[in-house]
């Protein structure tokens, strides 16, 4: 059976040494169980680039005018050829570190021009104090930018990882994020996009519109995007109809999945054929209500 190549990128200046890292090989481990894996880590640190000026050369020109594509390119290759992707971080301050902030600067042009559809992708935030919605909510939606479907996250309190009870509840966790990654790998099936995906398309594309003989808009162009509802890689069997729904007349279908938290519950919310009209604010409140019941926290 072949491996399943998965590449791990880590924005800890701990590397090798922090929890961020001995987390995910508690995952390495659960998915190893299930089927062959071969996991590779990029410690962000270790790459050693300078600060990105914000000089957009990768948006408005190419990724490979990019002045530090030497170091970058490499990494972009293997995100592409890997069948998922992991991205984890401490929490610094209630927020992301500098580092991965900085890595992530650099794939600003993969938010212009998203390549990664269906690609699955989980995500990572250990600290010993708060902070992890904050950096879940930015590394999934980074990965989403990109085009991944980021099928489950994982918020750890390093503070509490030498406790027995604790160690057991997370290794159960893992056991969890892990099948359901290796499943959805396997399965291949393009994930449906939610409200905010849409929305954000919609932006997008409007701005590409507007960028005339841009590398950009030959992106989208070449991919039918410019005239679309949304990329059509994507299903979205879920939450299309939340788009529709901003128009009269249209039905909304709607599947919701709340992911397991460190409790070990689940939830699973489903809204089927209902009928209604609902401005854009509104569904957007809805949505984050949802959200807010499915954020992983420590315990």
């Amino acid at each position: 059976m072949k491996p399943l190549n998965i590449l791990v990128l880590i924005g800890s200046p701990r590397n090798e040494e922090s929890w961020t890292y001995k987390s995910i090989r508690i995952l390495e481990e659960k998915m190893q169980a299930i089927q062959p894996v071969s996991f590779e880590y990029i410690f962000v640190q270790k790459l050693n680039i300078p600060f990105c000026d914000g000089c957009l050369k990768c948006v408005s020109v190419g990724e490979h005018a990019c002045p530090d594509y030497e170091t970058i390119g490499p990494v972009a290759e293997k995100m592409d050829k890997a069948d998922g992707l992991i991205l984890g971080s401490p929490i610094h301050t209630f927020n992301i570190t500098g580092l991965m902030k900085n890595f992530v600067e650099y794939f600003m042009y993969k938010r212009n021009r998203p390549s990664f559809f269906g690609k699955k992708a989980v995500v990572t935030a250990t600290a010993s104090g708060g902070g992890h919605t904050v950096v879940l909510d930015f590394l999934e939606q980074t990965a989403n930018a990109w085009g991944c479907d980021v099928v489950s996250r994982m918020g750890i309190s390093s503070s509490q990882m030498t406790k027995p009870l604790y160690l057991e509840r997370v290794n159960k966790v893992a056991e969890d994020v892990a099948r359901k990654f290796v499943s959805e790998i396997i399965k291949g099936e393009l994930g449906s996009p939610k409200f905010r995906h849409l929305m954000n398309f919609r932006a997008m594309q409007n701005m590409t519109r507007n960028q005339k003989d841009s590398v950009n808009q030959r992106y989208w162009e070449e991919r039918n995007w410019m005239d679309a509802e949304f990329t059509p890689l994507c299903r979205s069997a879920c939450l299309h109809a939340l788009w529709r729904a901003i128009f009269p007349g249209k039905c909304v279908t709607a599947c919701v999945r709340a992911t397991k938290n460190l409790t070990g519950k689940s939830m699973d919310l489903d809204i089927n054929s209902v009928a209604f009209m609902l401005s854009g604010v509104q569904i957007w409140k809805m949505l984050r209500e949802i959200n807010d019941i499915k954020q992983i926290m420590p315990v």
